[in-house]
């Protein structure tokens, strides 16, 4: 008995290398997006060095003024200018949008091999960071940007299964899909949980603790020794985020009145704020397009 749990032990332990192995072959974050959370953590309204920011990487300039002037924005006349997309979205925005398609390029490029959704994978990392930052406003958390990055992140490691290990990502996609399971239900079953390896890969860009321990985190129930308030705010916008439609597969497992008890905003809050969530789908579809 002792030797089958030491081999199921070294087991475990080789993929773990093999996983960080792949992991730190992945581009480090780019510059821009480095830049961008550099300004949220030391002057979140610095706008004229966001300016310069976006306007000294030409594809983030391009990108950024494509999704400023798509019809969920409703511009009068075409934004031609990274000043006057501030001047018309919002600072806030614009930093949240030139951080999204940032990230993103990472992972641009190549085609998924398994077929997996990347625009759907990309809508609903938006969302969930648009409503993480919503939740985070309504708890009068002060830094609430810091909450749209993890919402955005909270998925990663799934963008990072695609790309690294396909073979395996696509077993998962099978599994989930022929049996109705949730994703993260078949990547645990699997031995891939998407949280782990986000956080394996958030850590490996050497991003501030926060955005690990909530990547790693937002899937735990209250009452785990890891749950965590932060956790819990991304567990429930990325649950209200499929409750929009803009998930993949099925939900995953949450018990939406106890985070929402828990965090103190109430099964009536929440639904106070369900119109304005509504709105978010088509703005978080017409960014992700941009990501592509």
């Amino acid at each position: 008995m002792i030797k089958n749990v030491a081999i199921i032990d070294l087991d475990t332990q080789r993929r773990k290398k093999e996983i960080i192995s792949k992991i730190k072959r992945i581009p480090p974050l780019p510059a821009a997006a480095q830049e961008v959370l550099t300004i949220v953590a030391q002057n979140p309204q610095d706008i004229r060095r966001l300016e310069q920011v976006i306007m000294h990487d030409p594809s983030l300039s391009s990108q950024l003024l494509k999704v400023a002037n798509c019809a969920a924005y409703y511009p009068a006349s075409q934004i031609t200018t990274i000043h006057r997309a501030i001047v018309f979205l919002g600072f806030s925005e614009v930093r949240s949008l030139a951080l999204s398609l940032s990230i993103s390029s990472v992972f641009k490029g190549k085609k998924s091999r398994t077929g997996f959704d990347r625009q759907k994978f990309w809508e609903h990392s938006i969302a969930t960071a648009m409503i993480s930052r919503i939740l985070a406003g309504e708890l009068e958390i002060e830094e609430t940007d810091v909450y749209f990055t993890c919402g955005l992140l909270h998925d990663l490691g799934r963008a990072v299964m695609d790309t690294c290990f396909p073979q395996d990502w696509k077993r998962i996609l099978n599994l989930a899909e022929e049996n109705g399971y949730s994703l993260i239900k078949a990547e645990r079953t699997m031995g891939f949980p998407h949280n782990v390896i986000g956080a394996w890969l958030v850590k490996n860009w050497d991003l501030p603790s926060i955005y690990h321990r909530v990547i790693a985190s937002h899937h735990l129930p209250p009452g785990h020794p890891h749950f965590n308030t932060d956790g819990a705010i991304i567990e429930l916008a990325d649950y209200l985020s499929h409750e929009l439609g803009l998930g993949l597969y099925m939900s995953p497992h949450c018990n939406k009145t106890a985070l929402a008890n828990y965090l103190g905003l109430g099964q009536e809050r929440i639904e106070l704020l369900q119109e304005h969530i509504n709105k978010l789908a088509e703005i978080a579809e017409a960014i992700s397009k941009g990501m592509l």
